[in-house]
């Protein structure tokens, strides 16, 4: 996480040692769309690092400050690069490049988007998943529990019977021993 912050950060101060340069010489078309490319390049580095964190869990409120900070620098980066090419006369090609970053980020925000409703799907069916099998174990366990039951009282209701047979046959010898029931 630190070292893909540091290479964003490292990728700004690239960026703005050629804003430096940009305004010291005369600039070119060339010159105007490598500084483009660069910005652009670390700004899709941050986004891609946005994306990374964000599939896996939540940011943690260190993370969030980070990332806010780094997209606070790229606003202050793009307002430089935007002055300078207003003052060299290359609106065109700042329009261009802002019409395709919008249409980035837009994209971005949308894949954010499917991201969320992505997790809250696997959320929501994980948790039918996890009631579905906790009320089939319960299902399982209770007819276990009512077929162990049943069997414990079909074992009962057997050794009742033969204990009444013994003492019915105890009877009947007394019975026949002494004439009476107990003898």
């Amino acid at each position: 996480m630190f070292a893909e912050l540091a290479a964003i950060t490292s990728a700004i101060s690239a960026i703005n040692n050629t804003i430096s340069t940009f305004k010291e010489g005369k600039a070119n078309a060339q010159q105007a769309a490598s500084l483009l490319g660069k910005f652009g390049t670390t700004a899709q580095k941050l986004d891609d690092w946005e994306k990374k964190k964000k599939l896996k869990r939540p940011l943690t409120p260190k993370e969030a400050m980070d990332l806010s900070i780094k997209r606070r620098e790229i606003k202050n980066i793009e307002r430089k690069i935007k002055d300078h090419l207003m003052m060299a006369g290359m609106s065109d090609v700042w329009r261009d490049a802002e019409r395709i970053r919008q249409e980035s980020e837009r994209e971005h925000l949308q894949y954010l988007k499917d991201i969320h409703k992505k997790r809250k799907e696997r959320n929501r069916k994980l948790k039918e998943r996890a009631t579905a099998a906790f009320i089939i174990i319960a299902l399982l366990f209770l007819c276990w529990s009512g077929w162990f039951l049943y069997g414990a009282i079909k074992e009962s209701r057997i050794e009742a019977a033969k204990e009444r047979l013994e003492q019915l046959k105890e009877r009947q010898r007394n019975i026949r021993k002494c004439g009476r029931h107990r003898c």
